[in-house]
């Protein structure tokens, strides 16, 4: 019987790490989700008590590769108008689809090409007066979602340190977000 001689012993756990370390890191649809309702929040309010709007969004999902390269984004969004004639609270569900982008120097996932796919709300004698309000709502959503980074490498911990150097960018699959260490 041979023996394994001992330099060859060390440079296992070594090759075992670098093998590790060399296949792509991935990010889950539920870790993008979860990342998400944590980090983002969206609370805007425009004009005043008699006439205003509030916008909160709320329950963001996270759909990844249901068409390539594009992550969808669905939400829902409370929305108050304060008016003397027609004051109204509504649940808005958006649905939107982007093409998500790494930065390299941020070790963010950014998203870009940001397209409202679907609006519908709670109460269906809003939606009437809701649809001249898309425009308006998918600018504020487009420039809030497009500035803040859908996901960060935390660069505090080691292993996500590590895969942030090596990431050059990423590629969307069903499910998930692959961090690809070359070009």
């Amino acid at each position: 019987m041979k023996s394994i001689s001992s330099p060859l012993l060390l440079l296992l756990p070594l090759l075992l790490f670098l093998n590790g370390c060399i296949s792509q890191y991935s990010v889950s649809e539920s870790e993008l989700t979860s990342y998400l309702s944590k980090e983002i929040t969206y609370d805007k309010k425009q004009g005043n008590q008699m006439l205003g709007m509030e916008m909160r969004i709320s329950d963001i999902k996270v759909k990844l590769g249901e068409k390539p390269d594009t992550m969808g984004v669905s939400a829902t969004t409370h929305i108050t108008i304060n008016n003397p004639l027609k004051p109204f609270d509504a649940q808005l569900y958006a649905k939107f689809e982007a093409k998500p982008w790494y930065d390299v120097e941020k070790h963010s996932v950014y998203l870009h090409q940001l397209k409202l796919v679907e609006l519908t709300t709670d109460n269906k004698k809003v939606e009437k007066l809701i649809q001249p309000l898309s425009p308006q709502l998918m600018h504020y959503l487009t420039q809030f979602l497009s500035t803040q980074p859908v996901y960060v490498l935390d660069t505090n911990d080691t292993k996500q340190a590590l895969i942030a150097k090596m990431t050059k960018r990423i590629e969307v699959k069903p499910g998930e977000i692959s961090l690809i260490f070359s070009d």
